[in-house]
């Protein structure tokens, strides 16, 4: 498999340190135009895959046990135990550490030559798109591997490492920042970035940070700080009008999409609601389907399989198919399973799939709870139907009755913020969380969730007890990987 070896944190290298000093990222020697910049910055995205592993440390996951087609992997195993996992291969927390500060590395090489070619006003697109993929990296690697905001300890709670300067050195020194120090830094480069993006330098805008994904990415900075006036700013300045027209039409155009159609339509570029696409190389387009820790059968009826009438009820839930129709393999075609064709290895490739990183659901979902949280009940309500009436069956329009209705029958999980949530916002952040987590199935958000609110999470185990993730267990934070604690950086606890 796939390997990414870099120079970040002293993990072992497989070139002498002429050769690596001697090459840039992407091993071109002359970046002395924004058109060879611009090329670079195709590597200052990184091409890992958190889903594979965040997911299935979520209440998203279960417990296949053993079938025909079901598949054992070691990460995976690891990932639904909540074990620390110290390999590096596809689909790991280290593999994504890895391609993140790749990506790092690139963005901080064109910073510096665009630096060194003048940094004049025809570089000023390519600038702010390395800042934002800068930015980005390092953001997702804090939440994945440092504790979730929290303003009363961020600024002692231990993150990753920052590093805005290109390598010059094969084993440099680096440090864990702090949790505060991540956010303000990444606010510091996005707000910079924010007054240099242009859109039409891009061939294709959705592979790049352009001013929509720029806002996108501060509409979800501002909802895990609970800057609720910055996320309705941000949100609704790629929402638009009539929010709904943009978001995903499960309900018309993708009702009657064959799987294989739904496949080439959730992750293309022409769909107005990804707002910004990644390549990833992972296994996980096929592994979601089937790995043994995954969409389980009893995850299927816990998402999907309703009481009828609901009005939460999703027509993504008719959308499930089973690879060889076997209730095992049951998944939401989202993934298209690709392979890379490698030269020399006859018909094997690089397994990698197209992913979408931000979308309006997500915007819209973020508004709505920062409305929620500013005491805009209708103004939430609206955007929770905006979302309906292109995603329920049989679709009408829902009260805050209904909300407390339903969620007084079965009452939602026990969270707990940073900040106080009164009864009645319970009741309306529940419904939020319902919808986000069946929305972004397959897709990894939901961990993040399960951190900004504290949620305990159970998995089963097939011929065992359940096992749980208490509240404030250490294990919500993610092991840095082993390769990093050699080198000197302070462990996450356990």
């Amino acid at each position: 498999m796939k390997k990414i070896i870099i120079a970040l944190l002293g993990i072992a290298m497989l070139v002498s340190c002429e050769d690596f000093l001697s090459k840039l990222p992407d091993n071109r020697t002359n970046l002395d135009s924004p058109s060879a910049i611009q090329e670079l910055l195709v590597s200052a995205y990184p091409e890992g895959c958190f889903q594979s592993f965040t997911e299935v440390m979520s209440d998203n996951a279960g417990d296949k046990g053993q079938g025909r087609y079901v598949v054992e992997f070691l990460p995976n195993e690891y990932s639904y135990y909540w074990k620390d996992d110290s390999s590096d291969d596809y689909d790991t927390p280290t593999d994504y550490w890895n391609y993140c500060y790749q990506a790092i590395a690139a963005a901080n090489q064109a910073l510096d030559a665009i630096k060194k070619n003048g940094d004049g006003p025809e570089y000023a697109s390519a600038k702010g798109e390395a800042l934002a993929a800068r930015a980005y990296s390092h953001f997702m690697l804090a939440n994945i591997f440092g504790k979730q905001y929290n303003p009363t300890t961020a600024a002692t709670d231990l993150a990753v490492p920052f590093v805005d300067e290109p390598e010059d050195v094969v084993f440099k020194s680096y440090v864990r920042t702090t949790v505060d120090d991540v956010y303000k830094r990444v606010e510091a480069d996005l707000l910079q970035a924010e007054k240099l993006i242009t859109d039409d330098t891009y061939k294709v805008p959705r592979y790049h940070f352009t001013t929509d994904a720029l806002n996108a990415f501060f509409s979800r900075i501002y909802l895990y700080k609970a800057d609720w006036n910055k996320v309705i700013s941000y949100s609704s300045k790629v929402l638009g009008a009539n929010p709904a027209e943009k978001i995903r039409d499960w309900n018309g155009k993708y009702i009657n999409l064959e799987f294989r159609e739904l496949w080439a339509q959730y992750s293309k570029s022409e769909e107005p609601a990804n707002i910004l696409l990644m390549r990833g190389y992972t296994a996980w387009a096929s592994g979601c389907i089937v790995l043994r820790y995954s969409l389980a059968p009893n995850k299927v009826k816990e998402l999907f399989q309703m009481e009828y009438g609901n009005p939460f009820e999703l027509i993504i839930g008719d959308r499930i198919t089973y690879a060889a129709s076997d209730q095992q393999m049951a998944f939401v075609p989202k993934y298209p399973d690709r392979v890379e064709s490698v030269a020399g290895i006859g018909r094997g490739g690089y397994p990698n799939t197209i992913i979408p990183i931000f979308t309006t659901a997500e915007l819209l979902f973020n508004r709505a709870e920062a409305y929620v949280m500013q005491g805009e009940y209708d103004k939430a309500l609206a955007d929770i139907n905006s979302y309906l009436t292109k995603t329920a069956k049989d679709y009408r329009a829902i009260t805050e009755d209904d909300i407390i209705d339903i969620y007084t029958a079965e009452p939602g999980p026990d969270i707990a913020a940073f900040y106080p949530i009164n009864e009645r916002q319970k009741f309306f952040i529940w419904s939020i969380l319902d919808l986000r987590r069946k929305e972004f199935v397959h897709e990894g958000l939901r961990w993040f969730d399960v951190k900004r609110f504290d949620i305990e999470v159970v998995h089963n185990v097939f011929d065992g007890a359940d096992i749980k993730l208490p509240k404030g267990d250490p294990r919500r934070v993610v092991q840095i990987p082993s390769q990093a604690v050699a080198t000197g950086l302070e462990p996450n606890p356990r």
